[in-house]
């Protein structure tokens, strides 16, 4: 009789010890003394925004959807696989936002006439991408008219400060602001706008302007993408021609109104008027508040690469082209003549 009663005393203990354990947690659990701590899972990142984050609307809004109509799943799945069996450990929702800003650097190749490449990560995909030829072929040509080379940097290429100024410009008139993209391309808006450029925007026939900084070949077979160039050209002057500080909401924030593109832009123009020690302060006072904490620590630009390829120039006298109209599919051999940092620059173009 003593032995059963022992043992039920002995059951109860057991029972009771592991029930207050697994309320508690266990130290090993808690991350305490008795054992290592055991990590939280990476928090996920938020999906991209439809339609390439290109508000209805906007000039732009049918070559995007246009470029998504292109990339056919099947083609992104391929490309998707061959990126993952390089980097097995990447999350989806990494992928995601690559592949995003990917289609986004088309659709600027589509617009303009050179583009650089400022993020490894992007550039990585595009590389995969270009695997398979016939199916990359095919995808340019049915969203700009032509192919879109892929050229590299020369070794000893100097970085151009003022071409990353002018890249983050086009980007955020074309569009809406979006948490991930600081993460892939680095910093925006610290490198002011050059003078010479915003005179050149200010003074410069709209003809002028479009043979020497927009892609005229693709906007000469696609209405959208001439819409695009015109209103880039007229949104340019206007704000080039304009020396006032920024009109802004609620005593200066501008988180308000973050649901526009270019809403960066007014307070990039005038802080690129004033002296150029006084940028950086400028706009980080212009800036919603989460925004330079993510680009000043989220870095992700190397600009080792640039969209380049056969007869034309870009606005900073380098050769190549970006849906440059030619008829064959390989590249022409021309380079960048661009820098590998994030002011670099690339000496793309967009000949007819």
């Amino acid at each position: 009789m003593f032995f059963f009663m022992a043992m039920i005393v002995i059951i109860t203990f057991f029972v009771l010890s592991n029930l207050m354990k697994s309320r508690n947690g266990s130290p090993s659990q808690r991350g305490g003394r008795g054992g290592p701590r055991i990590s939280r899972p990476a928090a996920l990142l938020p999906a991209p925004p439809e339609c390439l984050g290109v508000p209805a609307g906007h000039p732009v809004r049918p070559a995007a959807e246009r470029l998504e109509e292109a990339l056919t799943p099947d083609f992104e799945a391929r490309v998707k696989d061959r990126v993952l069996r390089l980097a097995p450990s990447m999350r989806e929702g990494e992928w995601q936002w690559r592949w995003f800003e990917l289609k986004r650097y088309f659709l600027l190749c589509g617009v303009l006439r050179g583009v650089p490449m400022y993020s490894a990560q992007v550039d990585d995909v595009w590389h995969e991408m270009l695997m398979f030829t016939r199916e990359y072929e095919q995808f340019c040509r049915q969203f700009c008219g032509s192919l879109i080379h892929h050229a590299p940097h020369t070794a000893d290429a100097q970085p151009d400060r003022g071409a990353r100024a002018w890249f983050d410009w086009v980007y955020g008139e074309l569009f809406l602001p979006v948490f991930g993209s600081a993460r892939l391309w680095g910093s925006f808006y610290r490198t002011p706008m050059p003078r010479e450029l915003m005179h050149e925007l200010a003074t410069g026939s709209a003809e002028e302007l479009r043979g020497r900084r927009f892609n005229t070949g693709a906007a000469a077979l696609f209405p959208d993408l001439a819409a695009t160039v015109d209103y880039l050209i007229e949104r340019g002057r206007s704000l080039a021609s304009s020396r006032s500080a920024p009109q802004t909401d609620n005593d200066g924030d501008l988180s308000s109104t973050m649901l526009m593109t270019g809403i960066m832009s007014g307070a990039f123009f005038y802080s690129s008027w004033g002296p150029e020690e006084n940028f950086q302060s400028q706009m980080d006072a212009y800036q919603p508040e989460e925004e330079p904490r993510e680009n000043n620590n989220n870095s992700g630009c190397s600009g080792t690469y640039a969209c380049s390829g056969d007869n034309g120039t870009d606005g900073n006298g380098g050769d190549g082209s970006s849906c440059s109209g030619s008829d064959g599919g390989g590249d022409s051999g021309s380079s960048c003549g661009g820098g590998s940092s994030c002011g670099s620059s690339c000496g793309g173009g967009g000949g007819d």
